[in-house]
């Protein structure tokens, strides 16, 4: 089934919304698990096996304000984020992950990024770093996994976000060296662009 009919019925069947709080929306808890269900019932084809491809179609120019993107595709291994709108790429980011970045992400402070379909919970204005947009993660199969190997502590709070508020962390970092704990990371005015241009309960597929 094609990732667009997976994102119109998610949208057409729930009525999001979109709590907001001090500089920050979110979904709601009931919002999410509807959302873990639907996706867990009827999973959409990945377009992991297709990164090169997508990797080919690039496009690194601004994306013109008031776009928006339906799904993002991230490539590990070329350290790439695709906006996508169906399958056109509208926008293409280098980034930076943590410190240990090969494989899923299974524990607290192991500098994973999780691997997977997840979706955007959480979009902060007041971040740490600038700006984020925080994924699903864990979700239901990351707790059973953890469960079933005996880890207490899978981890949370994986996003994509911008550089460092403070000037000093700024000064410690290289990007796009890896510099994070397992978050994504791009720079300030690249994250202005996805923020921009990402709703909450779009889907995001985090390539190995």
């Amino acid at each position: 089934m094609r990732l667009i009919l997976i994102l119109t019925l998610l949208y057409t069947s729930i009525a999001f919304s979109f709590q907001k709080g001090d500089g920050y929306e979110y979904l709601t808890p009931q919002e999410k698990d509807i959302l873990e269900r639907t996706l867990e019932q009827t999973p959409p084809h990945s377009l992991c096996p297709r990164t090169a491809e997508f990797s080919r179609k690039s496009r690194e120019e601004s994306l013109p304000m008031g776009t928006k993107s339906d799904f993002i595709l991230v490539d590990k291994q070329r350290r790439l984020i695709h906006l996508l709108h169906g399958e056109q790429v509208l926008a293409t980011y280098h980034m930076a992950l943590g410190g240990r970045p090969v494989g899923h992400k299974v524990m607290e402070g192991d500098e994973r990024t999780p691997e997977g379909l997840y979706f955007f919970d959480l979009k902060n204005e007041r971040s740490e770093y600038h700006l984020s947009l925080r994924i699903n993660y864990p979700n239901s199969r990351d707790l059973k996994n953890a469960k079933e190997k005996g880890i207490p502590d899978p981890g949370k709070d994986i996003m994509i976000h911008g550089l460092p508020n403070s000037w000093i962390k700024r000064k410690l970092i290289r990007h796009p060296r890896d510099w994070t704990r397992g978050c994504i990371a791009v720079t300030s005015s690249e994250v202005e662009e996805i923020f921009a241009a990402v709703e909450l309960g779009s889907l995001i597929e985090i390539c190995p």
